[in-house]
């Protein structure tokens, strides 16, 4: 039996089946192929966790894409990720060697692209586990990535990253498991990790995971490594930025504790040599995502 289609979409990726579902609006009938099982379906969307990322300035842009309570809004800075926003971080991460009549009309029409994804079905929640954290009381989104699918593609868990002093200077090390066949990931995962911890790319040393390493990948085809290695730096970056700066602040409380003079014992003898610690010249903070 012979049948016919007016669309055939090849791959089951986000874009695919957006593609799909619009031709199906359109009254076409459509046909979708994927070189994968059913367990792997997906696509490179499948690796990328089910994080969305879109323009929005207000909570009222992202309660057209989910649902939120009061409580939620109250007790949460969702940030902002405007379209100004958006733009500027494409033209960084790509040195401007992006199409701009395309990238305009991927950031100005992202918000509506989500809310149609929403009609369609799709159900979006607060992206609680990765991208956010309690700061002074209140939970912080960070990565202008609030918004991920619920029940999303498994969390990228491709990189990490190891930050030290080298010569007195802060060095961050990126380890994933996917090999560069071309992409330039040196530069690439600098260009998404350094700015998120205020260092420059010069101080980002990417290197090759140890073969006993509990990072796993699905290799570089399809130019996934930025999607799905890419997210899991910026993750990865974006969770030790946060843990830095709680650092810092119990850094300060202790200074302050030290300066008011002790009240215990304990503190008194910690307080003879407040810089005990001050001297390791390694500083490790790593994290897997």
């Amino acid at each position: 039996m012979t049948s016919q289609y007016d669309v055939i979409v090849v791959g089951k990726g986000n874009a695919a089946l957006c593609a799909a579902l619009s031709a199906t609006d359109n009254g076409a009938k459509v046909l979708v192929l994927e070189a994968a099982t059913e367990e792997e379906s997906g696509g490179n969307s499948r690796f990328a966790g089910g994080v969305m990322r879109f323009a929005y300035e207000t909570v009222d842009d992202l309660k057209r894409v989910t649902d939120l309570t009061d409580e939620e809004i109250a007790t949460s800075d969702f940030g902002t990720n405007t379209c100004e926003e958006y733009l500027e971080d494409i033209y960084r991460l790509t040195s401007y060697r992006t199409d701009p009549d395309l990238s305009e009309t991927l950031v100005n029409d992202s918000l509506d692209t989500m809310a149609w994804l929403r009609s369609k079905g799709a159900r979006f929640v607060p992206n609680y586990g990765r991208q956010s954290g309690m700061v002074n009381g209140k939970r912080k989104f960070f990565g202008r990535l609030p918004i991920e699918v619920s029940g999303g593609g498994g969390a990228p868990d491709e990189a990490a990253l190891t930050l030290s002093a080298v010569n007195g200077r802060a060095a961050l090390r990126v380890e994933t498991v996917t090999a560069s066949t071309g992409q330039s990931h040196a530069r690439t995962f600098a260009l998404v990790a350094g700015p998120r911890l205020g260092l420059p790319e010069v101080t980002v040393e990417l290197v090759a995971s140890d073969p006993g390493t509990t990072l796993s990948g699905a290799g570089s085809y399809a130019s996934r490594s930025t999607i799905a290695a890419g997210s899991a730096v910026a993750m990865a970056a974006d969770a030790l930025a946060v843990r830095l700066r709680a650092a810092a602040g119990l850094r300060a409380q202790s200074r302050q504790i030290a300066a008011d003079g002790p009240k215990s014992p304990s503190l008194a003898k910690n307080s003879e040599n407040p810089g005990k610690y001050a001297d390791k010249r390694s500083l490790l903070l790593s994290k897997s995502c």
